[in-house]
């Protein structure tokens, strides 16, 4: 009777969390603690290259293509004035924090889940990124302070939000705004109509191969096909059940992050984080 493998040396979410410069993990991975000894092994390889600037970058300019396809097919029916009439100066100040802190996670858990879904096909994938490691900055400083409290999936409108997105749980962005129930309901009313714009459906599948063909410019080369895997003492149901759930994340999270960028237009939040333009 064959013994199963070791337990791993699994990195906590804090570490995680702080890898991307985030109060909380990405649910990617979260969901991936169900696969201990696959995170164990691709983990390392993944924080070496969220560390870098330049994967940092590539998350944002992911941000900004989705600015440019949101904008050009949504025109929000509330404003920034209406939401603080209605929520209060502190209640959207707390908002627009946490919309913050997942307009720089999800284009990141993106890029990495979408590193994770080339490796599986190739013999490696990754090793052309630059090695320049990212520094701190206040924005980071501000996203650490910031709490983020994820409702539980069955809370107000979030079964329907599953539902609708055809997921088993409504995902992070719409737990984490669920704070402000008025606001959740009110969003939620015109962003599930927002699939029926052929742009924005188009939008979102580019950001889905935008962030696979960049998995080359991870920083260091990752190895995790299936050979890989079981050579490296993996378990195959844990290959299957990893792969899944990867091939599930990518997709949601590009459409996520066009949907926090619709919420943060909402709040009048019109600037570029890389292609910048002068007035």
């Amino acid at each position: 009777m064959t013994s199963p493998p070791p337990t791993p040396a699994v990195p906590d979410r804090d570490t995680v969390a702080a890898a991307f410069r985030s109060p909380i993990e990405p649910e990617l991975f979260d969901h991936l603690r169900e696969t201990p000894h696959y995170l164990a092994h691709v983990w390392p390889v993944l924080e070496t290259s969220i560390d870098t600037a330049g994967f940092l970058g590539s998350a944002l300019y992911l941000a900004d293509m989705a600015l440019d396809a949101v904008e050009a097919v949504y025109q929000p029916l509330l404003d920034r004035a209406a939401l603080e009439a209605a929520l209060g100066a502190d209640d959207l100040a707390r908002l627009d924090r946490t919309l913050d802190v997942f307009h720089y996670l999800q284009p990141q858990a993106l890029l990495a889940g979408a590193a994770l879904a080339e490796a599986f096909d190739r013999p490696r994938v990754g090793g052309q990124g630059r090695v320049e490691p990212r520094e701190p900055t206040p924005r980071d400083a501000a996203h650490l302070a910031t709490t983020i409290e994820l409702a539980s999936p069955a809370a107000g409108p979030l079964a329907d939000v599953a539902a609708t997105l055809q997921l088993s749980e409504s995902p992070q962005l719409y737990r984490a705004v669920a704070g402000w129930p008025a606001y959740l309901e009110a969003s939620w009313d015109e962003l599930q109509h927002l699939a029926a714009y052929p742009d924005f459906r188009r939008r979102g599948r580019a950001l889905y191969y935008y962030a696979r063909s960049g998995a080359k410019f991870l920083a260091q080369p990752l190895e995790a096909n299936e050979p890989a895997l079981a050579a490296a003492g993996v378990p195959a149901e844990e290959i299957a059940r990893a792969r899944a759930i990867v091939d599930a994340a990518v997709p949601m999270l590009a459409t996520m992050t066009m949907h926090c960028t619709a919420m943060r237009l909402t709040l009048g939040h019109h600037e570029r984080e890389v292609v910048r333009t002068e007035p």
